[in-house]
């Protein structure tokens, strides 16, 4: 049975990315790897955004604890492509973000991830920081 992944209406930011031909698998397309890549450039950019790094969300890092993807159609080297974020929503230590990635109107690939917030002086997980849940929750009103 394939995995079905729901993508939220309210896209929280946008990323440009042009697959590259190293990204390209023997298939002569992505490779199914370079998905989950392209998810950390776009949370990156996201999170830099807020003025944020993934080892620094208000002296927490971000851990991915699971990721799945639902692949709906092949993209190529020098393809436009766009991925969209949305929050796919809180939980005790963290938070789920999802990933649509479109190639004009057609959606190549759907992706969820699920992160962990992790105290940088103590190691232990701990729940969102108050600024980054304020600020998603600003983005999801816009």
């Amino acid at each position: 049975m394939r995995i079905r992944l729901e993508f939220p209406e309210t896209v929280l930011f946008s990323f440009p990315i042009r697959p590259r031909v190293t990204d390209m698998n023997y298939a002569d397309h992505v490779g199914n790897d370079r998905f989950l890549i392209y998810a950390q450039e776009a949370r990156a950019a996201w999170l830099a955004a807020m003025d944020y790094r993934e080892i620094n969300v208000e002296g927490c890092t971000t851990i991915v604890a699971d990721a799945a993807i639902q692949f709906l159609a092949e993209a190529f080297a020098g393809d436009e492509l766009t991925v969209e974020l949305a929050l796919g929503g809180w939980h005790k230590y963290g938070f789920d973000l999802m990933y649509r990635i479109v190639r004009g109107d057609d959606v190549v690939a759907i992706m969820k991830t699920a992160l962990l917030m992790k105290d940088n002086v103590t190691g232990a997980l701990v729940a969102p920081p108050e600024g980054l849940v304020r600020q998603v929750k600003a983005l999801e009103v816009h």
